[in-house]
């Protein structure tokens, strides 16, 4: 399982891990990796985007319980620095937070 360690500090923009397992996905190649604060679509929020060494992860998904980041080509190296775009992801997470005040506002105003 791979720590998510956007759960303990939302605002990490780097980090370093280890690959655990790489194969091809239908939409590019999958690397699993053994820690990430790379947020995978869920919830209604979409997926972070970034790069690990260098190169852009196109997608962030979960399937079979695994936390897949989606790049172009496999990683040479065991070992990955990995960053976000934290423009992407600070503005997903404002539009999220203001999500849930509307509709506190809508349930205590109009119950809806």
């Amino acid at each position: 399982m791979t720590d998510k360690l956007f759960w303990t500090d939302p605002y990490l923009r780097e980090f370093t891990a280890s690959v655990r397992d790489q194969f091809p996905a239908s939409d590019g190649h999958a690397v699993v990796l053994d820690r990430t604060c790379f947020y995978a679509t869920s919830g209604g929020q979409p997926n972070d985007l970034g790069t690990l060494n260098g190169k852009a992860v196109r997608d962030v998904r979960i399937e079979n319980d695994r936390l897949l980041h989606i790049l172009q080509q496999p990683l040479s190296d065991p070992q990955v620095t990995g960053e976000i775009d934290w423009a992407r992801r600070l503005d997903h997470m404002q539009q999220h937070s203001g999500q849930h005040i509307l509709s506190a506002a809508f349930y205590n105003l109009f119950q809806a």
